[in-house]
């Protein structure tokens, strides 16, 4: 294995387990699929439920699943679409906007502790690498 390689699995490693243990820090009945498609739909805006199912990676069935779910629970609304009056378009309530708010704050708040908790010079070492970390992200 090279330096690369082992580099990339400790990365994704303890990604993997820091992302479990923000999500387990979140308040809530919502799963993950739910969570991560509620806040698609508020960066999106009103979005129709095929784009949305692209964005979240899933096909529009099991997305269709998941929004319903979230629209039970009174956290989104479907709409018809304008453009198009077969399809609609998905958009947070303001109950879905005050949840999605309040599942950040606590994400937020974990990783603030987290971070807090370390050493000054891993939190330095941490602002360091995050450029690094963000353009792995967006490639």
């Amino acid at each position: 294995m090279t330096d690369v390689d082992l580099l990339a699995e400790r990365l994704k490693a303890a990604l993997a387990r820091l992302g479990r243990r923000g999500r387990q820090q979140t308040r809530g009945d919502l799963t993950a699929g739910q969570i991560s498609t509620l806040a698609a739909a508020a960066q999106l805006g009103p979005v129709r439920l095929g784009d949305l199912a692209a964005h979240e990676g899933v096909s529009a069935p099991t997305l269709s699943r998941v929004v319903g779910g979230l629209e039970n629970l009174g956290l989104v609304a479907r709409t018809p679409d304008p453009a198009d009056g077969r399809a609609s378009l998905i958009s947070l309530t303001p109950e879905g906007e005050a949840e999605l708010g309040r599942l950040r704050g606590d994400s937020i708040a974990f990783f603030v502790a987290r971070i807090s908790a370390l050493p000054p010079e891993q939190r330095e070492a941490l602002a360091a690498a995050l450029p690094a970390i963000e353009a792995l992200a967006a490639s």
